[in-house]
């Protein structure tokens, strides 16, 4: 059915591989409670935080790490060789040997310089192994005057490029603009178009992704994670419930609508399918049975009954951002 949307109070906040201990609630048609899960992340990091599931998993597969007073600094914008840093290691294309060899000092440190020869590196940064690993790769490339700008702000097109050149990603041929502010004409349009494909790009109801947009250092984790999770077969997007005026009205596979059943809608998804549904600003997993047809509001992927929305977040939330995976297939 076609539900209208509960308006979305909160604006969004932004790519590794055993999975984080999510607390989960199996789909038994029942209202179940809530579970108690760990909170804090990085002193700045808690419960609550729009990418706490992705900043979670990421540091507990010590891909990312803090500063040394416990912070993360979520909301500091992110620079090329930081971003590179977390995409190497969360596609385990450089090892702590590598790295050891690879600093001043190190065995291999003075071999293959010219391949990071760019007039603005410091050669005695932290960052020279992996800018040598990814010269070697193929990822990157400097300026036309010679730089590589390593404290230059990474934007959302060149993140997805980054994360899928460096992954090996096979691209098909763009056929029509993935998004209304990407062109099939633009440079990025491949990338974009793979992460829709991928359910794994942020946009508005208006289709837009913003490219250029420059990203802080939580989004960015939070695309990284969701490019891994992609791999996996986890889906990503907003999720919301029904209102109260649905309860007792028919769904689409001819069952009535209640509350207090842990079921949901999709567009696509064959009725019967389990699908496991978590909020990623608390890691806390609802699984429900597909027995609708919905939501049809740009973004949503994904109607909860009530009950089912209330075991993973408030109400009064209205809408939130969730990752998805299929559990049983019809």
């Amino acid at each position: 059915m076609n539900k209208p949307g509960i308006k979305f109070i909160s604006i969004f906040s932004g790519f590794v591989l055993l999975f984080v201990p999510f607390v989960n609630v199996y789909a038994q048609e029942e209202i179940a409670e809530p579970a108690v899960i760990e909170t804090a992340v990085f002193t700045d990091v808690d419960l609550g935080h729009d990418e706490y599931v992705a900043l979670k998993y990421l540091k507990e597969k010590d891909i990312i790490g803090g500063y040394a007073d416990g912070s993360f600094k979520p909301g500091n914008l992110i620079s090329r060789v930081e971003a590179l840093k977390i995409i190497l290691e969360a596609n385990e294309l450089i090892t702590e040997d590598y790295i050891t060899r690879n600093v001043m000092g190190g065995e291999d440190y003075k071999n293959n310089l010219e391949l990071i020869a760019f007039s603005d590196i410091f050669k005695s940064q932290w960052y020279l192994p992996y800018l040598k690993k990814s010269a070697e790769l193929g990822v990157i490339e400097g300026y036309p005057d010679g730089t590589f700008k390593p404290t230059n702000v990474v934007n959302r097109a060149e993140s997805f490029k980054m994360v899928m050149e460096s992954d090996g990603v096979e691209f098909g041929e763009v056929l029509e603009s993935p998004f209304y502010d990407v062109s099939v004409n633009d440079w990025f349009a491949k990338y974009f178009d793979e992460a829709k494909k991928r359910s794994i790009a942020y946009f508005t109801q208006s289709n837009n992704v913003n490219p250029g947009r420059e990203l802080t250092r939580s989004r960015f984790a939070e695309l990284v994670y969701r490019y891994l999770k992609s791999k996996e077969g986890f889906m990503f997007g907003e999720g919301s419930y029904y209102a109260d005026m649905f309860v007792g009205r028919g769904t689409a596979n001819g069952e009535i609508y209640v509350h207090d059943k842990l079921t949901a809608a999709s567009r696509t998804l064959p009725f019967d399918t389990v699908v496991r549904v978590t909020n990623l600003d608390n890691g806390k997993s609802v699984d429900v049975r597909i027995n609708d047809r919905g939501p049809y509001i740009t973004g949503r992927v994904i109607d909860l009954s009530r009950s089912a929305f209330e075991t993973i977040a408030y109400t009064g939330q209205g809408v939130i951002y969730v990752q998805y995976e299929i559990i049983k297939e019809a």
